[in-house]
Order: C-alpha cells, then structure tokens, then sequence
C-alpha cells in the first residue's frame, strides 16, 4: 500500500470520528490524540470544544478501508493514560469490593461528592417511583 493510499485511509478513518456525538459539533481531526496503536488499529482521544464531552475512539485503517467504534466518556486524555498504565482488577479487588457493599453502612467509606451524587441517584429513583405508583392508581 502506497504512503499516499495510506494516509488518504487514514484521513478517511479519521473523518468517522470527526463530529460530536453530543453536540453534533465537528472536531478538527487533527486534534484528536493517540492514546495507543497496534497494527492498523488507532485508539484515539478526542474533546469536544464547545459541550466538553470525549470519545475514545477505536479507529481500524487496511487496504478494505476505515472503519471504528466510538464511546462516550468523561474520561479526560491524562485519566485514560493513568487508567491504561494501572494494574488490572484482580479477583480480590472485586470480591473485597462486593464485601464492602454487603455492609449497612457502605456509604459512609465514599467521599463526599459520592455521596451527594448517591443521594441524587437515590432521590430520581425514588421521584420515579412514585411517579410510577401515581400512573399505576390512576388506570
């Protein structure tokens, strides 16, 4: 495959990902950042300027063409390096995590904007529920 076919290729790949899923805004390809590459495979960072939300894109580049997957995230560039460069989640990670949401009182070992956010989560679901009992009566 000649460099121009490729880089064309990889201009292509680079236009999938070239908008906003949130806001529709598009992004100068040439902002997003390489977190990783393997082959023709590009996993790649990008955010938007105007809503501030980010997609980690999986952008695959071949002599077929471009293809790629992108996900919705609030993770910053610098929050995927750390969490790429940490250790995997072990067993006991999980099983120590499960333990700890056994107990009554779990809350209490979270941070505080935890659990204000715990709290909100707790009050939409109890709204929603009540909204649900209300169409319930009502029928």
């Amino acid at each position: 495959m000649s460099s121009t076919f490729g880089s064309e290729l990889w201009n292509e790949g680079l236009k999938l990902v070239s908008f906003c899923p949130v806001c529709e805004t598009r992004y100068n390809p040439m902002e997003a950042r390489v977190l990783g590459q393997e082959g023709e495979t590009h996993l790649l960072h990008v955010q938007c300027h105007k809503c501030q939300h980010s997609i980690l894109a999986l952008v695959l580049v071949n002599h077929v063409g471009a293809s790629s997957v992108g996900l919705l995230t609030d993770l910053s560039y610098e929050d995927v390096l750390r969490m790429k460069s940490s250790q995997s989640i072990s067993v006991d990670d999980v099983i120590g995590a499960h333990q700890l949401f056994k107990t009554i009182h779990w809350e209490e070992h979270l941070g505080r904007a935890s659990q204000e956010q715990l709290s909100n989560v707790r009050q939409k679901q109890q709204r929603r529920e009540k909204k649900e009992q209300k169409n319930k009566a009502t029928r």
